[in-house]
């Protein structure tokens, strides 16, 4: 009996694989997940009608034709094969014999790298089955409205209250709270993460992993939700995403509203003042979508790209080796919508990677080199070896894949042309020559600038002059009371008077008839001592006689004694008339005069200085000066300020590094940000002598150039801020592009041996 020839059976798919239709995808997108494996994999609308004829039936030239016939285009059966043999290596077909590249391994419990570790806790799908019954109130619409009005509402408090907010933030910055902030801080990132589980396990996920990152060194937690994608609704998938962002701004709300109603010294309100900041600028970060956060995944899901990051950045890679003629690999056809996409995601999403890791690198890499020098700068190298060692790698393979020729002789063409444009290059660099200019901020100061002080003490008593106003050197711009200065200026005069009388008297000395009545009183004296000394001739023999006592004799006596007296008396006081006023008192007179003399000219110098003149030809820059009348100033005291701005100076700040170049005379362009249109040119006057530290540690050090510039036109302003650029000369392109490379291992490279 002849035997049968039966057709080759076709290839046919695991049994096992879970497939799942996305209801609401424009391409009708198909997810199969391998439970073996954990995988997962996405395909579009034709590859999942192939998907769905792989039964082991169907040969592939019976496939082929289904799939033009449903769809009207052309499927070459090497594509196909392709195509299959895709699924071969990725291990969802049941061929014997033929071994999948994607054999699995145990999954390992920890995994990753020093940088990124992964390390699985438990399996918390039976835990997930328990709490998600308890909580099914927590995903009616009800809740759902009640959390953002709450969210709402806290929200406003925040913007109302953030002066208090930030006042009380600096209470988290003390050692003895670090380890309670941070615990606190733990146990909301595990919510987090629980939320997104939950909902996962609410819209019939399954959740199998639960575990801890370790994400450059910091602590973290995650929760897999991959059966996710087997949703057949985007906004269970979106749900899922977004439920650990959103329950953690729900506990903000909470924590911002216990903050504001508790008191500020207990633990309650504490604990919530932890919630409010860590979770603000936690939830701000993780709903980036250019970092694989869950920010990233929502704009993934909301797009319906499935590793979108990874496929951008593919898709610019692709591009940039196309334009040099490399060898690249052949991409997923992709839509034009999905290129559009590809193209804003992928620049986007690169230049704020590069930033990031531009800062990190230099803050990290920063602090080992000046903490290490030549030993920090290994293990800043050896850290971004291991942190970057796929992008390394590629980067050590690039220059193989220059010369891989594919495509014949016009690659070879092209790559010429390339190459004469590189020399092209490297010729200019060395030949070319251009300007090198150094820039740095400036600030505009007066060319001279005076203080215009009270030189006495006083109070304002009238304003001459107004912020703006144009003065000249001289011109009054106040005066002071004068009150009491007039009063002691009056009384001095009047005492100086006094004693100016005084002494012409006693220059003028005794007058003539005061003589003369002084020899009439001596004359009459005389006569009364002879008329004295005849009465006691008398009574001296009267009592002898014993007719008179002897107590009458001793009164006549003594009447005798006062006569002389008398006479004696006045011949001096005729003596001292005819010998005028003594010159010591003349002396002393003539002194007091010129002391109440010089307290007059001191007085009427004080008066002068009353009115407070401007030392300088320029304007008043003093706000609101009238303001000041009635204002009591002391001596030194400022009263306005007067600026010359018919030329002012600049003062640029260039950095210590860049100033080498840098020559007196060289020329000089200024533009202030008040004048964007106008460019102010001068040249280097002066350089200061010394290098001028920053308040700011972190800061650069600059050295101070300064120059004149004419301001007729009165348009730059004193502490006005903007850009310089000095001219420093002609170098050679190459000199210029390389000199802060060629700094940095003279100087820095060199200093770590």
């Amino acid at each position: 009996m002849p035997e049968t020839c039966e057709p080759p059976a076709g290839p046919k798919l695991r049994a096992d694989l879970i497939v799942s239709r996305q209801e609401d995808s424009n391409a009708g997108a198909l997810v199969v997940k391998d439970p073996v494996r954990g995988g997962f994999f996405r395909f579009r609308e034709v590859e999942g009608f192939i998907f769905d004829r792989l039964v082991g039936t169907n040969s592939l030239e019976a496939i082929r034709g289904q799939v033009e016939a449903q769809f009207g285009a052309a499927l070459s059966l090497a594509d196909l094969e392709q195509f299959v043999q895709k699924l071969r290596r990725l291990g969802l077909l049941e061929e014997a014999g033929i071994k999948s590249d994607a054999v699995s391994a145990p999954r390992r419990r920890i995994r990753g790298n020093p940088f990124y570790l992964r390390l699985k806790a438990f399996d918390p799908d039976r835990l997930f089955v328990g709490l998600v019954g308890k909580i099914r109130w927590l995903f009616t619409p009800g809740f759902v409205c009640f959390s953002a009005a709450t969210i709402v509402f806290a929200l406003g408090l925040t913007i109302a209250n953030s002066t208090d907010l930030a006042l009380d933030l600096p209470r988290l910055y003390s050692v003895q709270s670090l380890a309670l902030a941070w615990g606190i801080a733990m146990l909301v990132i595990i919510a987090h993460e629980f939320a997104h589980g939950l909902t996962c396990k609410y819209f019939g996920g399954s959740v199998r992993e639960i575990g801890f990152l370790l994400i450059f060194f910091q602590p973290a937690f995650y929760c897999n939700v991959s059966d996710a994608w087997l949703f057949p609704k985007k906004s269970q998938r979106l749900w899922v995403t977004f439920a650990g962002a959103y329950f953690e701004i729900f506990l903000w709300a909470i924590a911002t509203l216990i903050w504001r109603v508790t008191d500020q010294q207990t633990l309650i309100n504490y604990v919530a003042l932890v919630v409010v900041a860590t979770s603000a600028v936690k939830t701000i970060f993780n709903l980036n979508p250019l970092i694989k956060l869950d920010g990233y995944y929502l704009l993934s899901d909301f797009l319906e790209i499935p590793n979108l990051r990874q496929r951008a950045f593919g898709f610019l890679g692709s591009r940039v080796r196309k334009l040099w003629g490399a060898a690249t690999q052949k991409l997923q056809q992709a839509t034009p919508r999905e290129r559009r996409i590809y193209v804003i995601y992928g620049v986007l999403a690169w230049t704020y990677s590069f930033w990031l890791l531009a800062f990190v690198a230099k803050s990290f890499g920063g602090f080992l080199v000046e903490r290490y020098q030549a030993w920090g700068f290994f293990i800043f190298t050896l850290c971004f070896v291991i942190l970057f060692q796929q992008p390394v790698k590629k980067l050590l393979r690039a220059p193989a894949t220059l010369f891989r020729v594919k495509g014949g002789m016009n690659i070879w063409l092209k790559r010429l042309i390339r190459l004469s444009i590189l020399g092209a290059v490297g010729a200019a660099l060395w030949f070319c020559r251009m300007e090198l200019k150094i820039s740095g901020a400036f600030t505009i100061l007066p060319m001279r600038h005076a203080d215009v002080r009270a030189e006495v003490e006083g109070i304002i008593q009238d304003i001459y002059a107004e912020e703006g106003d144009a003065v000249k050197k001289g011109d009054r711009i106040a005066s002071l009371t004068d009150r009491d200065y007039l009063a002691d200026l009056r009384k001095t005069k009047a005492e100086l008077e006094e004693k100016q009388a005084r002494l012409n008297l006693l220059k003028a000395g005794a007058r003539p008839e005061e003589i003369e009545l002084a020899k009439t009183t001596m004359a009459k004296a005389e006569e009364r001592i002879k008329y004295a000394r005849t009465h006691l001739e008398m009574d001296e023999a009267l009592v002898k006689d014993q007719l008179i006592s002897k107590r009458e004799f001793e009164d006549t006596k003594e009447l005798v004694s006062v006569r002389v007296k008398e006479f004696q008396e006045s011949q001096d006081r005729l003596k001292l008339l005819q010998a005028g006023s003594r010159k010591e008192e003349i002396e002393a007179v003539a002194a007091e005069i010129s002391r109440l003399s010089a307290a007059q000219r001191y007085i009427e110098d004080q008066l002068q200085l009353l009115s407070v003149n401007s030392p300088i030809t320029g304007v008043i820059t003093t706000r609101k000066l009238k303001e000041e009348i009635g204002r009591n100033v002391r001596k030194g005291d400022l009263v306005a300020e007067v600026h010359e701005v018919n030329t002012v100076t600049a003062e640029i700040a260039i950095p210590e590094k860049e100033f080498a170049d840098i020559k007196l005379g060289q020329k000089l362009v200024l533009k202030a940000r008040a004048y964007p249109q106008t460019s102010f040119e001068g040249t280097v006057s002066s350089i200061a002598p010394v290098v001028t530290a920053p308040e700011d540690v972190r800061a650069e050090r600059t050295i101070l150039v300064i120059t004149q510039l004419d301001n007729a036109a009165h348009l730059l302003k004193p502490e006005m801020t903007g850009n310089a650029k000095i001219f420093c000369g002609e170098q050679r392109l190459l000199d210029l592009v390389s000199r802060r490379l060629v700094r940095f291992i003279r100087v820095e490279f060199w200093s770590w041996w």
